[in-house]
């Protein structure tokens, strides 16, 4: 007995429908449409803190072309590189990039919408702040409270004035109360989708960085994931906060200086080792590729080749006879 089937049984949805057709159209066309369904997905991929300091602008081969706000979320990005190539190859499906790379050009392709969105937002909400403030009514109790804050005045056409002046800012505090402001926690304030305002923000990001900067001091090593768990930052203030430590300690290492205390945190702190990880090898290299870093600025002088460095071992003595200091002027 033969069984007879329909050739399409049903509907098919449509993000089934639209990968058949685009690999219909071949491997060309099908390839720049992953790397754009991957492109628009950035945000999902990395997640929205990531995606609003670093965005992608292509694909280039096997390399995923970014841009970052900062270069401390190019640093920080580095060291997250093997988890980022993971998760985008993971959502593409296949090993579609092998290598992350920065491009000093800034692009709006793929913020402008984002851009255009909050803007949106932004005009909706003060239209409609403008039209709750007109509907606003004091009551009889906070009408007394402004007469009794001016009640010192003596000047009848200044209390006047003066009490317009409160009652606008009274009507304004609850017309942005009902859009769902509250006040500041420490200074009471009202502030604007934030639970802190901008200057006690200020203040506790001023304070974070200080712990951070203590906490680095005194565990070089520590990376992100460990430093978070104690500090709420995020890993721009760790990558900032790790760079100006660095450069402080660079100022005090000499060169040849490979057994000193100040040397040995400089290296467990720009390549977050521990102490049981540190080698006479490793200290050589890690100071030789940051003195190379530093030079390229007209601040820092010259450094010896690489084969003066690698090739005999010389006494600190001598080398810190030869004068070259990490942050000597030309």
């Amino acid at each position: 007995m033969k069984f007879s089937y329909r050739r399409n049984p049903g509907m098919e949805k449509i993000n089934k429908v639209i990968p058949k057709s685009i690999h219909s159209f071949g491997k060309k066309i099908e390839r720049a449409y992953q790397e754009r369904f991957v492109l628009f997905h950035w945000g999902k991929i990395v997640g929205d803190t990531v995606a609003a300091h670093v965005w992608p602008l292509a694909i280039e081969g096997d390399k995923l072309v970014l841009y970052a706000s900062a270069p401390a979320w190019r640093n920080e990005i580095m060291l997250m590189q093997i988890m980022i190539l993971s998760r985008v190859n993971n959502f593409a499906g296949y090993e579609m990039v092998k290598e992350l790379i920065f491009s000093w050009e800034k692009s709006e392709a793929y913020h402008r919408g984002a851009q255009e969105d909050e803007k949106n937002f932004e005009e909706k909400e003060q239209e409609e702040y403008k039209d709750i403030l007109k509907k606003m009514i004091l009551t009889p109790n906070e009408q007394e409270e402004c007469r009794r804050e001016i009640s010192a005045v003596t000047n009848k056409r200044l209390r006047m004035k003066l009490l317009h002046i409160l009652e606008v800012k009274k009507k304004s505090e609850k017309a942005r109360q009902t859009l769902g402001e509250s006040p500041c926690p420490h200074c009471g304030r009202l502030v604007r989708r934030d639970h802190v305002c901008l200057s006690c923000a200020c203040e506790e990001k001023k304070e974070k960085r200080r712990l951070i900067r203590r906490c680095l001091f005194d565990i070089p090593w520590a990376r992100y994931t460990e430093i978070k768990e104690y500090i709420p930052c995020t890993p721009a203030m760790v990558a900032a906060e790790r760079s100006r430590l660095a450069q402080d300690l660079a100022r005090r290492v000499e060169f040849g200086d490979w057994s000193s205390l100040d040397a040995k945190t400089l290296v467990m702190l720009y390549r977050a080792l521990r102490p049981e990880q540190l080698t006479e090898e490793i200290l050589r290299r890690t100071l030789y590729d940051l003195r190379r870093e530093m030079a390229e600025s007209a601040v820092f002088r010259p450094f010896p080749k690489r084969s003066e460095v690698f090739s005999k071992v010389v006494t600190d003595d001598k080398k810190r006879r030869e004068g070259f200091h990490v942050s000597s002027s030309r």
